[in-house]
């Protein structure tokens, strides 16, 4: 299964004890049949473009185009995301400290899906030669927890939201006029709450939106192809939510207790586990 580095984690289990169940039920989905694969979910191209080669054997091609789009357009970000976590693992293992971007353990950057990406200065209205539409998408650009599911989340579990400073620069953020994202802090005497609005946070909406229409266009070939209709639905329901709430979550306690080197690992177990329950319907 996905490993994580020693030092950082029985440093982390010495501190946090709580890491434990937070990883237990993750770890019992992971057996030895499955080990390579879940190594390989912890770096973020693999884990993109893992399920194409199978859409493409069904000739499923607009969903494998849109995985492969997907991957291209986030390859900048996902780099500087393994470079991070190499950065963090290797100084664990030295006993160094890193600088931090804000504090991990109380507080969750909110996620965005151009930040970083190959249409990051498109959508900057300053570099983009299409201020308007940059302006749009910016505004549109915000998570799960910005929806009425989040105030739902928010409602259910009393969370009270505040923000504190990070280092993370804005997409409309320029050296003459540095900007920076707020890092939100989820206070609620419910764990449970507190990650799902981590999850929700890390959770865009134009990329679950985005993942919905591939999942659509997949719904299609399969009832086109004689799938019954309501079996058919219902896998796509669950493949869809499965793998949204398992890269989510993961994410959200890898984060939480190991920072950047831990989102990536988390979010590698999550898919991991959300491809394994999609898989149960099959």
């Amino acid at each position: 299964m996905c490993a994580v580095n020693p030092v950082m984690y029985q440093n982390q289990i010495n501190q946090l004890p709580q890491i434990q169940e937070d990883y237990k039920e993750v770890k019992k989905k992971v057996d030895k049949e499955d080990s390579i694969t879940s190594v390989f979910d912890v770096i973020p191209m693999f884990r993109r473009l893992e399920n194409v080669p199978d859409k493409v054997n069904n000739a499923d091609f607009i969903p494998a185009a849109g995985l492969i789009s997907l991957a291209v357009l986030n390859a900048p970000e996902d780099w500087r995301d393994m470079k991070s976590a190499f950065t963090q693992i290797k100084a664990a293992s030295k006993g160094e400290k890193i600088e931090k971007s804000y504090n991990h353990k109380i507080a969750q950057h909110p996620f965005s899906f151009f930040r970083g990406t190959l249409l990051h200065k498109f959508v900057n209205p300053a570099t983009s030669p299409f201020p308007k539409l940059a302006n749009w998408l910016l505004d549109k650009d915000t998570t799960l927890m910005d929806t009425r599911l989040g105030d739902f989340v928010s409602k259910k579990f009393d969370i009270q939201i505040s923000v504190e400073d990070s280092k993370i620069k804005n997409i409309t953020s320029t050296d003459s006029s540095p900007s920076y994202v707020g890092a939100r802090k989820f206070a609620t005497k419910s764990r449970f709450g507190e990650l799902t609005a981590r999850a929700l946070t890390r959770t865009t909406k134009i990329g679950a939106l985005i993942l919905g229409v591939l999942e659509t266009a997949h719904l299609i070939k399969e009832i086109s192809d004689g799938e019954n209709v309501i079996k058919a639905t219902a896998k796509s329901a669950i493949n869809l939510t499965s793998s949204i709430a398992g890269i989510g979550y993961g994410g959200a306690i890898g984060a939480k207790h190991f920072g950047p080197a831990g989102s990536l690992i988390g979010m590698g177990v999550g898919a991991f586990v959300g491809n394994r329950i999609s898989k149960l319907v099959d």
